[in-house]
């Protein structure tokens, strides 16, 4: 019988060690491009900019193209391109719920929203559900404001 406990214990702390990787491998917004970097690899300039502003960098991460929106050198914006289900969806979410925060769904707006402060949401863009996004609003609303502010308001 002991054979059989201690080889239940192994397993136990190989699932454990799994879920923990699977819920960090996701970044986080608000993380530096060099940490960044160490969760999905050394990421090149996108060729699409996504905000004036800022800057785009594309990552290639377990069969998903991931482009991270960074504004002094943080993480603002992030856009997840691929097979995406319900799970990949979750994880994102978790990874972006840390120090308590929840997410829920808003159903008129079809986006989840975090709890707290900065203000998250994440959505998937409609008519391409392979396309799944988290983003500060915050953070994108200064930069946006910003540039038109820059330009006398055209």
């Amino acid at each position: 019988m002991k054979t059989i406990k201690h080889t239940k214990i192994p397993q136990v702390l190989i699932l454990t060690a799994l879920v923990l990787f699977t819920t960090s491998a996701f970044a986080r917004l608000g993380e530096t491009r060099e940490q960044i970097d160490k969760r999905y690899g050394e990421g090149t300039r996108s060729d699409i900019q996504r905000l004036e502003g800022a800057e785009t960098i594309k990552y290639h991460f377990n069969n998903f193209q991931i482009e991270v929106v960074l504004h002094d050198n943080k993480s603002i914006w992030e856009i997840c391109h691929g097979n995406i289900n319900t799970r990949d969806i979750k994880m994102f979410l978790k990874a972006n719920a840390d120090d308590g925060h929840t997410w829920h769904y808003e159903g008129k707006s079809h986006q989840w929203e975090r709890s707290g402060s900065p203000n998250y949401i994440g959505y998937s863009w409609p008519g391409h559900e392979d396309f799944f996004c988290i983003q500060d609003v915050k953070a994108i609303e200064a930069i946006q404001n910003s540039d038109v502010s820059e330009t006398g308001g055209f």
